[in-house]
């Protein structure tokens, strides 16, 4: 009965993408362990149409825990959350955290796309006005 069970697919890790998916498996088969994607076809033509968006990478049952130590998902939970924490510090930073040019920058950015529309509708009103009210 357990090598019935063994023999079985199982999910080792689930992706949001079928790039990363796939990526997953060329890792796992360069070690060896022959590995699966399973995921709706129709995520890459009509996203929004899909009720299940990720991708599953299945591995035999006896090969599990040899694809996870290949992928890294062995880790001790403490392990992933600093790296989630370490991710989110470098990557995440609030605005006023930035250097002070960029924030400037983004200041003048943001100010040089509706003074000059507000200018071209003052004249435009200008315009307007002149010609239907001399």
């Amino acid at each position: 009965m357990d090598d019935e069970f063994d023999a079985k697919m199982a999910t080792v890790a689930e992706y949001g993408t079928r790039f990363d998916a796939d990526v997953a498996s060329a890792h796992l088969t360069e070690y060896g362990i022959q590995s699966a994607v399973f995921g709706d076809p129709a995520h890459s033509v009509a996203p929004h149409h899909v009720t299940n968006p990720g991708f599953q990478l299945m591995v035999l049952g006896i090969e599990v825990d040899d694809a996870k130590a290949v992928l890294g998902l062995d880790k001790p939970e403490a392990e992933l959350s600093e790296t989630a924490e370490l991710e989110a510090s470098l990557y995440h930073r609030h605005f006023s955290q930035r250097p002070r040019w960029i924030r400037w920058s983004t200041y003048v950015l943001l100010a040089a796309v509706p003074i000059p529309l507000a200018i071209a509708f003052g004249l435009l009103v200008w315009e307007l006005g002149t010609r239907l009210f001399p």
